[in-house]
């Protein structure tokens, strides 16, 4: 059993709940107040991590479960590996119908969400990209053109850039995320900026 949260789990974390030090407050303040166990849930309508009870009744019925948290549950003692695996297969099959080839670029405002960490690590971008933390996406999701579509893009395609899309279609953005990340663009020998680069 693997008690390190992976990072993709964390930021998610982080984006729904302001940080994981805030989630785990959160679930012993709710534990305390239920009798019944709680359940750590990934809404599809809007891409969010939620914390609810079995009996709570506030519609979370159409989300997948990730984690039970009972009463005397440790939150130090969480198979990380195993709800991440399930964070995976939740955030796949919601969002595979808002992949876009790398043709969409053409057309859309295209936005790099890659992790703050990785980001900063990385020598390279997509031409014409601009950067936005991707654990703070409602705070910037305003600030995007309504009459434009918005192509994210992550690593590889899989749950930041997923997600990302998803919590922006949810913010009212024309939103899609960007099929294999930055490292199919590059695979397929497309074009990529030195980091600082004017486009």
């Amino acid at each position: 059993m693997n008690t390190e949260m992976p990072p993709a789990m964390a930021l998610a974390l982080d984006a729904c709940f302001g940080s994981v030090a805030q989630w785990r407050e959160r679930c012993a303040v709710l534990a305390q107040a239920q009798e019944s166990p709680l359940r750590l849930c990934f809404d599809p309508a809007s891409a969010c991590l939620v914390i609810a009870s079995r009996d709570d009744g506030h519609g979370v019925d159409r989300a997948v479960e990730l984690l039970s948290i009972g009463a005397a549950s440790s939150l130090d003692e969480i198979d990380w590996d195993s709800v991440y695996e399930r964070y995976q297969h939740a955030v796949h099959a919601a969002s595979t119908p808002l992949a876009a080839s790398a043709d969409a670029a053409q057309r859309a405002l295209v936005i790099d969400v890659r992790r703050a960490g990785v980001f900063e690590q990385a020598g390279t971008m997509i031409p014409g990209a601009a950067w936005r933390d991707p654990a703070q996406v409602d705070g910037w999701a305003a600030e995007l053109p309504a009459d434009r579509e918005v192509l994210v893009y992550c690593v590889y395609g899989h749950e930041v850039g997923r997600r990302t899309a998803m919590r922006l279609r949810s913010l009212g953005v024309d939103a899609r995320f960007l099929e294999g990340g930055i490292d199919a663009w590059q695979a397929a020998g497309r074009p990529l900026n030195v980091k600082g680069e004017t486009p």
